[in-house]
C-alpha cells in the first residue's frame, strides 16, 4: 500500500453480483452469481444522531446505523433472478414463476464495482439484504422509444459481526484488484 492517497471520483457502476444466504445461523452463501447490467444503485443508510445536553452546552454525542435502503435499477430482471432474489418457485419445466403470499425472500449479499475517473475501480459487497416485491409500471409504445426497466428496492442489515459493507480499491490497494467480487465480503490477493 502506497504512502500517498489519491483520490479519483466514480464516473459509473457495473458488474452486479449476489448470492443467496444459505444458513442464517452460520452466515454461508451458495456461489456468487451474475445479475443483470447495472443501470443505477443507491445505498442509503438511515443514521440517528443524538446530542447529549449538559451545563447549557452539547457535552456528547452518540450515533447508530439502522437499516439501510438500497435501491438499484437494472437492464432486465429475468425470471431466474426473481426467484433468487424473492424466494418465489420457478417452474424449469415451463420456464414460469409463481408469486405466492407465503414465499419468503432469502437473505442476499449484494456485491457491485464502481469505475472511477483514473481507470481504476472501488468494489463493493453489501453483506446481508432482503429484497421487496418488484413494482412494475408499463406504458404504451408513442412514437419515440422510452426504455422501461425495473426497479429493485431491499433493506440492508448487519450481519452478526456487525459488518453491513465491506469496500476495497484499486488506489489503496496499489495495484488491479482483480478477485473481489468472486467471493462474498471480498477477497484480496495480497
Amino acid at each position: 500500500m502506497s504512502d500517498t492517497i489519491v483520490n479519483s471520483a466514480t464516473t459509473g457502476v457495473k458488474k452486479l453480483v449476489y448470492a443467496i444466504m444459505t444458513d442464517e445461523v452460520l452466515e454461508t452463501y451458495a456461489e456468487v452469481k451474475p445479475a443483470p447490467p447495472l443501470i443505477t444503485i443507491k445505498v442509503a443508510p438511515k443514521v440517528d444522531v443524538a446530542t447529549l445536553y449538559a451545563d447549557d452546552q452539547a457535552v456528547e454525542t452518540a450515533t447508530v446505523v439502522g437499516d439501510i435502503a438500497v435501491d438499484f435499477e437494472t437492464q432486465d430482471m429475468p425470471l431466474e433472478v426473481q426467484a433468487d432474489f424473492l424466494g418465489h418457485a420457478l417452474d424449469a419445466t415451463t420456464g414460469s414463476l409463481t408469486f405466492n403470499v407465503n414465499d419468503k425472500a432469502p437473505y442476499v449479499a449484494l456485491g457491485y464495482q464502481r469505475t472511477k475517473g483514473n481507470g481504476k475501480s472501488r468494489y463493493v459487497w453489501l453483506m446481508k439484504v432482503k429484497f421487496q416485491e418488484i413494482e412494475e409500471e408499463s406504458k404504451t409504445k408513442e412514437d419515440k422509444v422510452t426504455f422501461q426497466t425495473p426497479k429493485v428496492t431491499g433493506i440492508a442489515i448487519a450481519n452478526k459481526a456487525g459488518d453491513w459493507k465491506k469496500v476495497a480499491d484499486d488506489d489503496t490497494k496499489g495495484t488491479a484488484i482483480v478477485d473481489f467480487l468472486t467471493t462474498v465480503g471480498g477477497t484480496v490477493t495480497v
